[in-house]
């Protein structure tokens, strides 16, 4: 998936005292998105369906900032063309649209979808300087979701986010590091593999559970960055047993979840083996598993299932 943006909708809320701190805004902004596209982010801001009448002022909302003969007109077309809503626009996903209903994510209290929307795609959160709690580079979410039919989860995420040039500057490494690690969908991720993940070994049965990850799941940029966590880990493996305590997220499955799924947690291996896949690693949030194996020893981990969890 493309590295985006999204506005913070939660930064919106509190007006500017008169017209000219609002156009300074809009303008710090602008330069802001530019200053990221600059990086290759892809000039794309996702925002809610309400954006062009926010209220950016007293008697002046976004709609007569656009039209404000005071405003630098590339500031104007530059909004124009990069704002994209609402922030689901072009994504037809039913893997999304779950997350995003199960799903709520808060920031010091107050539910945003900004900031929900760019954590699942991991883009880059945008925020106007209208409050101090926006000047960071990146932000803290209290994420509650519905794990199965009737057991909620929750947990602390962060996303990464700017509200100034400098806040960008700061994300070069995080913005190489992801365009250099996207892949087109799940049938390029899965063509790649031994070029990306080198000590990594896939079961057969991954194939399709890979390779059926559209462009625009969520899931597939969880999986890249669990795949690539296990690979960074098998490499500084290099005797003694497995250390689990790498991983974020990590655990074995529990003895009665074993006995009684036993069957199902046990998949052929490259070398023509049958293993029970104990280890596994969740993605957030939601009911996503990647199952492996350290079996083989220090040097090679073996994939053995990538879907929801196994019930």
């Amino acid at each position: 998936m493309d590295l985006e943006m999204v506005l913070n909708e939660l930064s919106l809320r509190i007006p500017a005292d008169n017209v000219q701190t609002a156009q300074h805004r809009m303008s710090d902004l602008v330069d802001t998105a530019r200053e990221a596209a600059e990086f290759g982010v892809k000039p794309i801001i996702r925002t809610h369906s309400d954006f062009y009448n926010t209220v950016l002022a007293h008697n002046y909302s976004l709609s007569n900032w656009l039209v404000d003969k005071n405003v630098n007109r590339d500031e104007i077309r530059f909004i124009l063309t990069a704002a994209k809503t609402p922030f689901l626009a072009d994504i037809q996903n039913s893997e999304i649209e779950d997350k995003t209903i199960l799903s709520d994510f808060s920031c010091e209290g107050e539910i945003s979808e900004g900031l929900k929307i760019a954590y699942l795609l991991e883009s880059l959160a945008l925020s106007i300087k209208s409050d101090p709690q926006w000047d960071s580079h990146t932000i803290v979410l209290e994420a509650t979701w519905l794990e199965n039919d009737d057991t909620y989860d929750s947990d602390t995420l962060t996303v990464f986010h700017a509200s100034n040039k400098e806040h960008i500057q700061r994300h070069i490494p995080w913005i190489q590091e992801r365009l250099k690690t996207g892949v087109l969908d799940g049938v390029d991720l899965w063509n790649r593999r031994e070029e990306l993940f080198p000590t990594l070994l896939f079961c057969e049965s991954v194939s399709p559970q890979i390779r059926s990850l559209e462009k625009t799941n969520p899931i597939l940029r969880q999986v890249v960055n669990r795949l690539f966590a296990l690979d960074k880990s098998c490499r500084s493996w290099v005797n003694g047993s497995y250390d689990l305590n790498q991983l974020s997220k990590a655990s074995p499955e529990s003895e009665s979840r074993l006995r009684q799924f036993q069957q199902e947690l046990t998949f052929k291996c490259p070398d023509g083996d049958k293993r029970i896949f104990s280890l596994h690693v969740r993605m957030t949030p939601g009911d996503w598993r990647l199952h492996f194996s350290t079996e083989l020893g220090p040097g090679k981990i073996i994939i053995g299932y990538v879907g929801r969890k196994i019930q």
